[in-house]
């Protein structure tokens, strides 16, 4: 045999015992771990806890766990975010040109269907006014292009003009019903709530039995508006009732006190601005859609000052 045969060999020999030595080692650490964890009635010598738990958390642990969700709700409920929310109420051609006030509350169809355009177009996206609170929990996540449009009074033009036109584009809307007004000359009836309901463009909200003037009203008043108007609906279509709208925006501290006693997530205003957070979630703010103009770049103009 060669020299160099004979170091080739030696080299591998070795190689071999080396490797020889170093898994025998790491066999002699593992039995060591091995038998050092290991007892009769369990696997490894741990505390019972952590086979029940599969985690071991002490008292102390638990408790920061809970600073600290209830820290992140804390600071959840001071974020304040810019949510502009629509408020309508008629979508029509108004035939008596001496009604005032009814102008004055009106959007004709081709404005809102031009308003509804620049939205879709422009990458607005819109929602329910019960979703404000998933917006606000991070369940929906938060866009500057997020829009609420809400409908007062629950006028039968709603279901003949703007119903139409909300399915056409994809866009929600809410509606807030006087519940006593149902059939009335103008007003929705029962049966249009019930095929409204069951849209997925369509939330039905409560405005009161009898579009009542709450502010000022004695408190079991209040409590029979806010809540039999609630059940009402809930019982005429069979969904959660979830949010609120006050008859002339007038409320005061325990009226809002009432909405929210009566299980509501959510009651809007006519407080003028988009600000909405936790702090206001029972009077949150509107702006009127006749503020918005006939849709196009000076309705963004007007989305984006409330949103900057």
């Amino acid at each position: 045999m060669s020299k160099s045969h004979s170091r080739l060999a030696e080299h591998r020999n070795r190689e071999f015992f080396l490797g020889l030595a170093t898994s025998a080692f790491i066999l002699i650490i593992g039995l060591f771990v091995y038998t050092t964890f290991k007892n009769k009635n369990s696997r490894y010598i741990l505390p019972p806890d952590y086979q029940k738990n599969d985690v071991i958390k002490s008292p102390e642990i638990i408790a920061l766990e809970r600073r600290i969700r209830a820290s992140e709700t804390a600071a959840r409920r001071l974020i304040k975010y810019k949510i502009p929310i629509i408020m309508y109420h008629y979508v029509e051609y108004v035939k008596d040109e001496g009604d005032y006030i009814r102008k004055s509350l009106d959007i004709n169809p081709y404005m809102f269907e031009q308003q509804l355009k620049t939205l879709t177009e422009n990458g607005y996206k819109t929602y329910f006014a019960k979703e404000i609170t998933d917006i606000f929990d991070g369940r929906i996540p938060y866009s500057t292009k997020s829009a609420i449009l809400t409908f007062d009074d629950g006028y039968e033009d709603f279901y003949t003009d703007a119903f139409p036109l909300l399915e056409k584009y994809k866009v929600k809307g809410t509606v807030y019903v006087i519940t006593n007004f149902l059939g009335r000359k103008g007003f929705l009836t029962e049966n249009q709530v019930k095929i409204l309901s069951k849209s997925k463009y369509v939330e039905i909200g409560s405005h009161t039995l009898d579009h009542a003037y709450l502010k000022g009203m004695a408190k079991p008043a209040v409590r029979e508006q806010v809540t039999e108007s609630k059940l009402y609906l809930e019982k005429l279509i069979g969904q959660p009732i979830k949010t609120f709208a006050y008859p002339f925006g007038a409320f005061n501290e325990d009226d809002a006190r009432l909405v929210k006693e009566a299980s509501y997530s959510a009651a809007v205003s006519v407080i003028h601005g988009s600000e909405q957070s936790y702090s206001n979630i029972f009077f949150l703010n509107r702006i009127r859609a006749g503020f918005l103009g006939s849709g196009g770049e000076y309705m963004l103009r007007q989305m984006d000052s409330f949103v900057e």
